[in-house]
């Protein structure tokens, strides 16, 4: 490893993107020999401009570092006299996100970089675009797939603060003490398929109508359908915006580094659970099936078809933002749902 050479992992969107793209760094700053450091001090989850990695992960690739060495030896050229800018910030000038990704991120098909300062962020793992590099001693990854590597490395190099790791424990022995299926649905800016998860939920209860039931979710209004229909239901405690709007990047949030604590929590009880229910469009359920125990015979992926392009996604959600459809669309759904049981 060069000493003077560092690759830096800005964070980016919410907590299931980060971490993806933090895996992704972690393989390409050990492909490339560099020294890395992950950088979320963005409001998202950081208070006064810590880097909240380090108060949510344990990760002996990347230092704890709080400012990043200043250097003009730095690719993308934008960031040169940027460092300390999020991802965020430096999203505002482009409208397009490929354009944006293209600019501000390096190629990682590449590993010949000259300059002494890399930085990249991804919404994704981005697997495929290492495949090249897999050559050795790294040939082993050659033979795994896409989520093969990600799982091991998350399980290798990256493991949850122990004051967390200490609450999800405790959450775990005195409400889950029984056979469970966990259930995570985000229902903000994306939309989970929300039928085919509870399609899935309902098949399994009449097979084992004991389960217990574990939700974990960015919408009240799921977590009170739920507790009007199922019996059995645990949540944690945690804070939630309005019916419909994302708890990442909102300004109501009274503390971003918990709500950050409170999601990291639910997402690593989905993977103590015995059945898993996701839909793995969103990131978040993607990396719960990375994480989980469950068999996997166990793991119900309710993932849609080919989803509405992001633009229209977003004025999709917009619409039913103002037209309160996230509470009382979700409420006529619940009391649906309650009369399908009676026939």
């Amino acid at each position: 490893m060069d000493k003077n050479k560092y690759l830096v992992v800005k964070g980016l969107a919410g907590l299931g993107n980060r971490m993806l793209s933090a895996l992704t760094g972690i393989l390409y700053a050990r492909l490339s020999g560099r020294r890395l450091i992950i950088d979320w001090r963005d409001p998202t989850f950081s208070v006064n401009g810590s880097n909240a990695f380090h108060d949510l992960f344990l990760c002996s690739m990347s230092e704890p570092v709080e400012n990043i060495p200043v250097t003009d030896s730095v690719n993308p050229a934008v960031w040169r006299g940027n460092l300390s800018q999020s991802a965020t910030f430096m999203r505002k000038p482009y409208k397009n996100i490929t354009e944006f990704w293209k600019n501000t991120s390096i190629d990682l098909t590449r590993l010949d970089y000259d300059e002494d300062l890399l930085i990249m962020w991804a919404f994704h793992g981005e697997i495929e675009l290492l495949r090249n590099h897999f050559k050795e001693p790294f040939q082993e990854y050659s033979r795994l797939s896409k989520e093969e590597i990600l799982k091991l490395t998350l399980q290798n190099d990256v493991q949850l603060h122990p004051t967390i790791r200490s609450r999800v424990n405790d959450f775990k022995v005195k409400n889950l003490n029984g056979r469970t299926v966990g259930v995570h649905i985000r229902y903000t800016d994306h939309r989970a398929g929300l039928f085919s998860i509870l399609d899935k939920l309902n098949t399994l209860l009449r097979i084992e109508s004991d389960l217990i039931i574990f939700l974990a979710t960015d919408n009240i209004q799921i977590k009170k359908m739920f507790e009007e229909n199922y019996s059995g239901v645990m949540t944690t405690n945690h804070w939630y915006p309005k019916p419909g709007a994302r708890i990442h990047d909102n300004r109501a949030c009274p503390d971003r580094l918990e709500s950050g604590v409170e999601s990291l929590i639910d997402l690593y009880l989905l993977a103590e659970c015995d059945y898993l229910i996701i839909d793995s469009s969103s990131s978040y359920s993607y990396v719960a099936n990375l994480i989980s125990k469950a068999e996997k015979s166990n793991v119900f992926d309710a993932t849609r078809g080919d989803k509405l392009a992001p633009r229209i996604r977003y004025l999709s959600w917009k619409l039913m933002l103002r037209l309160g459809l996230y509470s009382w669309g979700l409420n006529i759904l619940s009391k649906i749902e309650k009369y399908k049981k009676l026939f």
